[in-house]
């Protein structure tokens, strides 16, 4: 494969990577929303926290797209749409047949998210069994791990690294959450950013009673290792083997404490002129609003990321919050509403 065409795949890759990002963000939050406001609050954190990380994600994976000469794309194109089957490279992702839902937080659905961030040591025993797999990773890590090889390979061969430096986002637009964006400007440190995709999603303690971190720093857990949690309804030990399910102190979990929110609604299931029709279309306004924000932020306007995440991801959770406490008009099964997620017609 000539350099052009493994640069071709490397931007193409990076920019699967930005979508996959940002199709983790809906469902979560959904989740997280559909929680009442006084209960399952553990639960709620360690979902908050993911999500959390999941725009960070967003941001370190645009710093590399931008470093290596490419533009990062959020439009109606590239969002996502549910029931979502994620795809790399044409093939059914992990080789694994499960829907991500916007749905209400459930057991079903903590699996699911469980699913979405299993990391590759506890995935590949169970591909002995099920035959080839042509998919360039096993899990997101692997996935990412694949780019950085691909990074390496063609670093030495020189002048990859020539993006605008200009058009990198930094901390100054970011509004936290416990880590930072790392600016990209050569190998080293796009091997950093996304290693710390890699981390926050499904590292883990090597073995029982050893640490990743110091012993000062609470157990590092990794995406998957929160959900666990969560559907174990247990936290996990410095003891705990990673393979196994957590052993530790109880953590309470109540699946009746929520919102009986439609799953993967349409702008259909809303009669015009209802309540939710109204509070919906308002949702994905802002919605929309805020995925072109974003796009202008990782595409050549940083700053326009703090203006995205400050007045657009913080103004959706009240409305979805209205819509989920609103019964659908006429629906048999007593559903609650949820927004669609779709992009507006008039953005």
């Amino acid at each position: 494969m000539t350099k052009k065409l493994k640069t071709a795949k490397l931007r193409k890759m990076l920019q699967t990577a930005v979508q996959l990002e940002l199709s983790t963000i809906p469902p979560y939050m959904v989740a997280l929303l559909s929680i009442h406001p006084d209960a399952n609050r553990e639960a709620a954190n360690l979902i908050r926290g993911v999500m959390m990380e999941e725009m960070l994600h967003l941001a370190l994976v645009a710093n590399v797209t931008n470093a290596v000469g490419g533009t990062p794309v959020i439009d109606r194109n590239r969002i996502p749409s549910y029931p979502l089957q994620m795809n790399f490279e044409g093939q059914k992702f992990e080789d694994r047949d499960f829907p991500v839902n916007l749905a209400r937080f459930s057991k079903d659905n903590i699996r699911t998210f469980m699913k979405i961030e299993e990391p590759a040591a506890l995935a590949a025993p169970r591909t002995k069994a099920v035959g080839k797999i042509d998919i360039e990773g096993l899990t997101i890590g692997q996935f990412y791990m694949n780019i950085i090889a691909l990074l390496e390979e063609l670093n030495g061969e020189g002048d990859l690294f020539t993006g605008d430096a200009s058009r990198q986002l930094i901390d100054n637009y970011y509004w936290g959450g416990g880590a930072h964006i790392i600016p990209v400007s050569d190998l080293d440190s796009a091997k950093r950013a996304l290693d710390v995709v890699i981390r926050q999603g499904e590292g883990a303690w090597r073995q029982p009673g050893v640490r990743v971190l110091t012993p000062e720093q609470p157990l590092f857990m990794g995406h998957y290792y929160r959900y666990a949690e969560i559907y174990y309804q247990r936290h996990y030990t410095d003891a705990d083997d990673p393979a196994k399910p957590p052993t530790g102190e109880p953590l309470p979990v109540d699946y009746k404490q929520v919102y009986p929110i439609k799953t993967n609604p349409k702008s259909s299931d809303y009669k015009p002129g209802t309540e939710l029709a109204t509070l919906n279309a308002e949702f994905n306004a802002r919605y929309t609003e805020m995925l072109q924000q974003l796009e202008q932020a990782i595409s050549g306007t940083p700053k326009a990321l703090y203006t995205a995440i400050m007045n657009g991801m913080h103004t959706l959770g009240p409305i979805a919050s209205q819509m989920m406490c609103t019964p659908i008009k006429g629906d048999r099964q007593r559903n609650t509403g949820c927004p669609t997620f779709d992009w507006w017609v008039g953005r």
